[in-house]
């Protein structure tokens, strides 16, 4: 083989053999992680009380007695609460008879209790005729209910005569002073009514905290054990001649 031919193919075996080892030393490029498609924030969810309310299927009606009575319990106990309640509602029916008579009566003295006595123990306590400090003579009548009534009208037509109930939850004794409700008709004509709100004053609170709104579509209206009735008549005296 002649000389330049010699040269020329060692040159290029060496250039082949460099390219081979060039490319043996380059590093790898790297893999590329896949792209993850963008997640989109969480929505925040709707708490308890966000609960979407359902529309009304007829009309609203709202009805407060005319002349609330003013209370306020002596001390912040069950007991006392319900004193307070009874003495309240025979002041709006003008038969005044003290939170504090009532505490005597009841509990024996100045006591601060958990429990008010059972509805029979408060009934027959109570019932029976008394003297007021004007002269008259009054009668008082109570009746308990327990739970809340399958029919709404039993608390709503007190409302609309300025009648006040003694609503039991919780375990103290409230004021019923107004109620919500919506009235509509059936598919079949009925008039049909959804009692929503039951207002209450709670002696055990102060100024405009009294106020209570007792939602009768959640989960309080679970706590209502019961109302109470209370009636004070009028006794007229019969005096015969001796």
């Amino acid at each position: 083989m002649p000389r330049f031919s010699k040269i020329v193919f060692l040159t290029l075996v060496f250039c082949g053999v460099g390219a081979a080892l060039s490319a043996q030393e380059q590093p790898a490029p790297p893999e590329t992680a896949p792209i993850a498609a963008p997640v989109p924030p969480d929505q925040p969810s709707a708490g308890p009380d966000e609960k979407e309310k359902l529309p009304p299927k007829g009309v609203i009606h709202v009805q407060e007695v005319k002349d609330p009575p003013k209370l306020h319990a002596e001390q912040p106990c069950n007991n006392y609460s319900w004193a307070a309640s009874l003495a309240a509602v025979l002041a709006s029916q003008k038969a005044d008879i003290a939170e504090d008579y009532w505490i005597d009566k009841y509990y024996g003295g100045d006591l601060c209790l958990d429990s008010m006595g059972t509805p029979d123990d408060l009934i027959k306590k109570a019932q029976g005729e008394y003297v007021l400090d004007d002269g008259r003579h009054v009668e008082l009548k109570l009746e308990y209910f327990a739970g809340l009534p399958a029919n709404s009208s039993t608390l709503l037509v007190p409302i609309m005569t300025d009648e006040i109930l003694i609503l039991f939850i919780d375990g103290h004794a409230d004021l019923m002073i107004g109620a919500m409700w919506d009235e509509y008709q059936s598919t079949r004509g009925e008039r049909m009514i959804d009692l929503k709100e039951l207002h209450l004053l709670d002696p055990l609170l102060d100024g405009e905290k009294q106020k209570v709104i007792l939602d009768t579509t959640g989960d309080d209206v679970s706590k209502v054990t019961g109302f109470m009735k209370v009636t004070a008549t009028e006794v007229h005296q019969q005096y015969w001649p001796k």
